[in-house]
């Protein structure tokens, strides 16, 4: 008797679990880039997009750079797509500050933009900070995180079924902005050199605003002044 009871506690633990997962899913503010490995694996109607993420913020949490699907909707998930970057589970410092190029599987479409978050349980909208509650020796407080939306001015990319896509670099700055510049063709080779068979995209199309002003730097989870975000 007593092992039916285990077991059928045992049930209820993980269909409760179960529900917590899909609640999580289904709260999720977007979906997140699915890599690709190799041209045949790239499915009807997409192309391959090869983008790099870094930060000079050392993150507690992981990155997530939204960019929302020109005719989207940014209150549907499944229009807006997650380039998401963390720290190294082995790093001892800022790993982040290395370079990490992937080849992504996309809907052909144009995509721009539209916001940045470290733990974030939405998308900012623009100029928008995220604002979360934490725990702390005193009782709960309200911290501010590595977080910025972006209005219609922002960097677009484009991408073509069946072909190739060199998107750029985009990467979390100490200022709190998230500014694209170019991956070396070292980088680029290393993954694009998969794709051979496909032919080359447009160039993403990035305001003079969004360009990388300074190399990036390490740099801790506080700014210069030691303000919090």
């Amino acid at each position: 008797m007593r092992f039916v009871m285990f077991c059928a506690l045992l049930l209820a633990l993980g269909a409760m679990g179960s529900a917590g997962a899909l609640a999580q899913t289904a709260n999720e503010p977007a979906l997140e880039a699915a890599q690709v490995k190799r041209a045949s694996a790239i499915a009807a109607g997409h192309g391959a997009v090869v983008l790099s993420i870094r930060s000079e913020i050392y993150l507690e949490e992981p990155l997530d750079v939204y960019f929302l699907r020109e005719g989207g909707d940014v209150t549907n998930a499944a229009d807006v797509i997650s380039f998401r970057r963390k720290q190294s589970f082995f790093a001892f410092g800022n790993s982040t500050v290395e370079y990490q190029v992937r080849a992504y599987q996309l809907r052909a479409g144009t995509y721009r933009l539209i916001a940045h978050g470290i733990d974030c349980p939405k998308i900012p909208a623009e100029d928008e900070r995220c604002l979360v509650d934490r725990r702390g020796l005193t009782g709960t407080v309200e911290v501010s995180r590595p977080s910025r939306g972006y209005g219609g001015g922002a960097p677009t990319f484009e991408v073509r079924e069946g072909v190739l896509t060199n998107a750029g670099e985009f990467a979390l700055t100490a200022r709190n902005t998230i500014e694209w510049s170019a991956i070396p063709p070292k980088e680029f080779g290393k993954v694009s050199q998969r794709f051979r068979g496909l032919k080359s995209g447009p160039d993403p199309v990035i305001p003079d605003g969004f360009k990388l002003k300074y190399g990036l730097f390490p740099r801790s989870f506080e700014d210069d002044r030691g303000r919090r975000y």
